[in-house]
């Protein structure tokens, strides 16, 4: 079997537990640190703007590290200092060093070890499949989504906030840390083999060159697919974080809010595969648009503040955007600036999204403090949404 396929399992196993936790299970926790430390939503929201914050600073370093060192290495020290910072976190005896802490595993988390660090790698073996490669190592979030907030609603109820943080600690320790150093290449050189043949080339097809940071922000591609994106990315992550509160705002259960962001992780593995066979076959822009327009349409169904039918429906097209983004997301990135500059342009990418994202957290905290309701928030979101897909439609990408 084609090497290249054992590298999308390593890096699938990776994001199985770095995404299904910090992605899809910290909203589980939010009603208990708010108990445990007496704070308000915003404060607790805080912990998120600081991992986003950081994140935002380590992305280009970041960036150039993927197209310079192992691969290999810097995927199996993000997924040791997630561990370790779990570990911290449990220890944490204020709301100051839980913001801290979580900030600090959050940043190299996601970046070391999530998304990010994941296309590049995948990026680096396919060509013609890039894009059903890129998905099946995306669906690795999915089935994180499905398992690891299960686990962690069983954890919760049986040994508590902090014993559970120690044990998603121990599992990315001990069992998925060995997993991607066995597996994880970052270039088929590295062993003395081949990427996948690509297709025939077409005449317009992007030239392979290495690009320049100053370069990489020049590009009209950079701005094209960042801001869209970087507002894609806030409406998501601020309605994933707060899907569980805002479920228990309306009365359900903490069995039907994990159940509700199961529906996300479900419908990203649909998402995930089926866009990622999209991207090797259609425009990406319009791939890209047809996301945003069934995030838009989710969040548009949660503002009605609906019956639980349909809010599963709602979670369900949010999770269908949620997987199409990522296999499409990563397709356009090696389109627009190809595969010797692709570390640095997803580095550089990061702060532009984080920019964008950064705010969401403590507006979303602050309204809900005050009215304490989430149908405004998600209803500004919806408009946050309706703008980028605007302002994709100027995008010229060549394959």
């Amino acid at each position: 079997m084609f090497f290249g396929w054992y590298v999308v399992a390593g890096t699938f196993f990776a994001q199985m537990l770095v995404a299904g936790f910090l992605v899809y299970s910290v909203s589980l926790f939010v009603p208990l640190v708010r108990a445990e430390f007496g704070v308000g939503m915003e404060q607790v929201m805080q912990s998120l703007t600081a991992g986003t914050f950081a994140g935002m600073l380590l992305m280009p370093l970041a960036g150039i590290m993927f197209d310079r060192y192992s691969m290999r290495w810097i995927f199996s020290a993000g997924v040791a200092l997630f561990a370790v910072g779990l570990w911290a976190l449990a220890q944490s005896q204020t709301i100051g060093e839980y913001v801290v802490y979580f900030a600090l595993t959050m940043a190299f988390g996601n970046t070391l070890a999530g998304s990010p660090a994941a296309q590049t790698v995948v990026a680096r073996w396919f060509s013609r499949s890039r894009g059903r490669a890129m998905g099946i190592s995306a669906i690795g979030t999915s089935v994180g989504g499905i398992a690891v907030p299960a686990l962690v609603v069983v954890l919760l109820e049986s040994i508590g906030w902090r014993a559970t943080l120690e044990v998603i600690a121990a599992l990315a320790m001990f069992v998925v840390l060995p997993v991607v150093v066995a597996t994880v290449r970052g270039k088929p050189a590295d062993i003395g083999l081949q990427a996948e043949p690509a297709a025939e080339p077409t005449a317009d097809a992007v030239a392979d060159v290495s690009l320049t940071l100053v370069q990489i922000l020049r590009h009209p591609c950079y701005w094209f697919i960042g801001l869209p994106l970087g507002l894609l990315f806030s409406a998501y992550t601020v309605g994933l974080v707060n899907i569980a509160p805002y479920a228990a705002s309306l009365n359900v259960s903490p069995a039907g809010a994990s159940a509700l962001i199961m529906s996300i992780a479900v419908m990203g593995f649909v998402g995930k595969l089926g866009f990622g066979l999209v991207a090797d076959r259609v425009n990406l822009k319009w791939a890209l648009w047809g996301v945003m327009g069934l995030a838009l349409v989710g969040f548009l169904l949660l503002a009605a503040q609906p019956s639980y039918p349909v809010m599963l429906a709602a979670t369900g097209l949010m999770g269908l955007a949620a997987g199409g983004m990522v296999p499409v997301w990563g397709a356009m990135m090696a389109a627009a600036f190809g595969l010797l500059s692709y570390g640095r342009a997803m580095g550089m990418m990061g702060p532009l999204l984080t920019l964008l994202v950064l705010p969401s957290f403590t507006v979303v905290g602050r309204l809900y403090d005050t009215s304490g309701s989430y149908q405004l928030p998600l209803l500004i979101f919806s408009a946050v949404i309706a703008t980028g897909m605007l302002l994709l439609l100027p995008l010229k990408l060549k394959r």
